[in-house]
């Protein structure tokens, strides 16, 4: 459980700085007009990338939680 705690974290504060780097660098990029398509985000532009901004936050913020109670048990254990 300790290890899955420390994957999830990596891979959602991983996952949060690609999501917010390919908005910020190319926000019409192939993954997001897919998005679009698909139904995902209605809208194009602004409201869906800040829809993006927002679930990227969420996946860094729990990631990084992740992360502190993994160093914290780490530190515990100790």
């Amino acid at each position: 459980m300790k290890n899955l705690k420390f994957f999830g974290g990596i891979l959602l504060v991983a996952m949060a700085l690609v999501l917010v780097s390919l908005a910020l660098f190319s926000p019409e990029n192939g993954m997001f007009t897919a998005f679009w398509d698909a139904g995902f985000f209605t809208l194009r532009g602004e409201p869906s990338l800040i829809v993006i901004y927002i679930g990227s936050a969420l996946s860094f913020v729990v990631g990084s939680c992740l992360l502190a109670r993994h160093i914290k048990n780490k530190k515990e254990e100790m």
